[in-house]
């Protein structure tokens, strides 16, 4: 159980919920597997599916015993090598127009271990992260299907379909929290799709990742020890007065709001991004 913090009654709420996006996921992965209409990847889904999985079982070690930031960063990017290698042998060496040879292996696990440590620090509110995620997955599958690539379907639409299901509880005001297990599993799964998908996914997916690299610069202010959180007013409204430390100080300092507004101008920033993407590539087609 962990305090709602954004709460006057600091009410304790269910925590590792992100176990059951995980099981509801690998789930949807043999659904999709089984009735898919083309041809399942092959190695490299599996890759991508054990990096998830890896980033997952971090997270729940985390949720559990409480690990090192560190500790949160290596071990995603050791379980993604895999990914990297099934990449590299697949002759998908290059990215942003550099041939990177071998090195890809390991530009891949960064990405993978970066993705998710990027949408674990920009949570902390009811229904933010799982709703950051899901306007990700439900993005790439758009682009997916304007740039022709299929692969990383296969991890979208159970992701998404996790993350829906997960919102019904995690929404303001949430009877589950989410923990690390979810925030490190969507983000690691979001880019292991952006990553065996078409080439041009993989800088496509770095760009959707915008606010989640902001909040990523904006916690290094404060050597990552800032917290999503307000000074609860009377009036049910979130205040913040110290340093912005993250994008959740910043719309707070901005204005007082409630809870579920603070996040809905998140979601719209996000959504603003992946709309503003789809459209140039529809444009550039």
């Amino acid at each position: 159980m962990g305090k709602d913090l954004n709460k006057p009654d600091r009410r304790l709420v269910p925590e590792m919920g992100g176990l059951a996006v995980i099981l509801g996921f690998y789930v949807g992965i043999a659904v999709i597997t089984t009735v898919a209409p083309f041809d399942v990847p092959g190695e490299i889904l599996y890759a991508s599916l054990s990096a998830c999985l890896g980033a997952g079982v971090v997270g729940l070690l985390d949720d559990m015993f409480g690990l090192r930031k560190r500790t949160k960063a290596l071990f995603p990017f050791l379980l993604a090598l895999p990914l990297g290698a099934a990449v590299f042998r697949q002759g998908d060496q290059s990215l942003l127009g550099l041939d990177l040879g071998i090195l890809i292996v390991f530009v891949v696990a960064v990405g993978v271990t970066s993705a998710a440590n990027a949408a674990n620090m920009l949570e902390g509110l009811n229904g933010l992260g799982a709703g950051l995620g899901l306007i990700i997955a439900v993005s790439l599958i758009v682009l997916s299907a304007l740039l022709g690539g299929s692969e990383g379907l296969f991890l979208l639409f159970p992701l998404a379909g996790a993350l829906v299901a997960f919102l019904g509880f995690n929404r303001y005001p949430a009877r589950v929290f989410p923990g690390d297990s979810m925030t490190l599993f969507s983000g690691a799964a979001l880019a292991s799709a952006a990553i065996i998908s078409t080439p041009p996914m993989k800088t496509i997916g770095a760009i959707l990742f915008a606010p989640m690299i902001v909040e990523f610069l904006l916690k290094a202010r404060g050597r990552f020890q800032g917290e999503n959180y307000g000074t609860l007013d009377e009036d049910g409204r979130l205040r913040y007065e110290g340093r912005i430390e993250s994008l959740v100080h910043a719309v707070m300092r901005w204005r007082r709001l409630r809870e579920w507004q603070v996040v809905a101008i998140l979601w719209g920033l996000e959504a603003a991004v992946c709309l503003a993407v789809i459209v140039a590539v529809v444009v550039m087609r």
